[in-house]
């Protein structure tokens, strides 16, 4: 007797993306407490500021001007994917290209005054400057937005783990090679770039392998606007969304270098970057269930994507609220464990900083949602309306209270998007 099994859920692929995803960045998150380690311990406070400084805001202008073309290409390829069109496809996929590669040139611009910027402020030497100015270059250069989409439009979830998992596994290899060769914000500078050059081309091989018709230079892209409307719409909107959410939190750290100096930049940093291996969890399933909300909207299947969302809220609730019990918990031990004494200053920004995190991760699958259902300007206000939240609070709260304020600014405008979002999330969730 032949026994069938019922084709899992969209509920239960969005759960196969998000493991397959948290299969490679569970282990860099790992790792990543290795290396963060290493520097903290081998540059000393300032020196790791100085290196924060840096790596801020190379991150920052690379989430400013940097386009989210791996939501355009899974958004607008899953029609030409169903219907077997290659040739529009690649045309789509070329086009996301040139503007991941537009974006980047652009952003070298940018960053070369934000460097120059902080050199008068830091008094750093020509240089030193310099070094600095090309590692934001590599950062900027190394996009990979599209290659994801790709593996991502294709199901390849578990070859997109593997990629992910190169960065980690290479800045651990040149923190360890950095101090065993007398520790330099130069060396970790050097290892962190190296990191980024390979994940890059990991991905683009894999994207290749993939897809192989659909990567080439230049010819029809031109035509992918015509062909896809509303491209460039959904383009600038995603872009300006997540450059409000990821820039936002880059530049806080900036800002708190700037104001205080490269010691308070690096403690800061220290909370954030514990906090974000809380947060890439909230990342990962956003990115898992998009696929699944854009492939529920391309087959009109309401009652699909309704059940989707109610399912993916909860367990999202469930998880943020694990996070703002955990982290007052856990927050000074990991500081004790991976910094040393020197670091448990920053406990409270860590605690304040864990709990926005809690936040983003209760409201992971509302922006997927609008974004799937072309609400993507709802999602923008939203997120606009936060960062006028976050950027109000650090005016009043930093000045009086450091890295402190603006850890606790960071915290109100987490909550405020939490709110935004979860009003129009309860507004679907009673519509369908």
């Amino acid at each position: 007797m032949n026994v069938s099994k019922s084709a899992p859920t969209p509920f239960g692929r969005a759960l196969r993306n998000v493991g397959w995803l948290l299969t490679g960045k569970g282990v860099g998150a790992v790792l990543s407490l290795v290396y963060l380690a290493l520097a903290t311990r081998s540059l000393g406070v300032v020196r790791f500021g100085e290196f924060t400084l840096i790596l801020s805001t190379g991150q920052a202008v690379a989430a400013l001007v940097g386009f989210q073309t791996w939501q355009v290409v899974v958004r607008y390829g899953m029609a030409p994917l169903k219907a077997g069109d290659g040739a529009m496809l690649g045309r789509l996929v070329r086009w996301c290209t040139a503007l991941d590669l537009g974006a980047a040139l652009f952003g070298c611009l940018v960053a070369s005054v934000a460097v120059a910027v902080l050199r008068v402020r830091l008094g750093w030497d020509a240089t030193f400057a310099t070094e600095a100015l090309l590692f934001c270059f590599v950062l900027l250069l190394t996009f990979r937005s599209t290659a994801v989409g790709i593996l991502r439009l294709h199901d390849r979830f578990a070859v997109g783990a593997m990629a992910d998992a190169v960065t980690p596994f290479a800045r651990c290899a040149g923190a360890v090679t950095a101090v065993l060769m007398h520790a330099t914000v130069q060396g970790f500078l050097l290892a962190w770039a190296g990191a980024e050059v390979l994940t890059a081309i990991v991905y683009w091989t894999a994207a290749h392998r993939a897809a192989p018709g659909l990567l080439g230079w230049w010819r029809g892209a031109q035509a992918a606007p015509r062909e896809n409307a509303g491209l460039w719409h959904f383009a600038v909107v995603t872009n300006m969304n997540a450059s409000l959410n990821a820039a936002s939190k880059q530049v806080v750290v900036v800002l708190v270098g700037f104001a205080t100096g490269p010691a308070a930049a690096g403690a800061y940093r220290l909370a954030y970057q514990l906090s974000q291996a809380l947060t890439r969890v909230s990342d990962m399933f956003s990115r898992g269930v998009l696929p699944e909300f854009t492939r529920a909207g391309a087959e009109g299947d309401k009652r699909d994507m309704t059940t989707l969302f109610r399912q993916s809220t909860r367990l999202a609730l469930v998880a943020g609220g694990s996070i703002c019990l955990l982290v007052p918990l856990l927050g000074e031990p990991a500081l004790r464990l991976i910094a040393g004494k020197t670091y448990l200053g920053a406990y409270p920004v860590l605690v304040l900083l864990g709990l926005a995190a809690g936040l983003e991760v209760m409201g992971v699958a509302f922006e997927p949602v609008l974004l799937a259902i072309g609400r993507a300007a709802t999602a923008l206000r939203i997120r606009v309306a936060s960062v006028v939240a976050l950027f109000a609070a650090m005016a009043v709260l930093m000045p009086a209270y450091g890295a402190t304020g603006a850890a606790g600014a960071t915290l109100v405008g987490s909550a405020v998007a939490l709110i935004l979002f979860g009003r129009v999330g309860y507004r679907l969730a009673r519509a369908g």
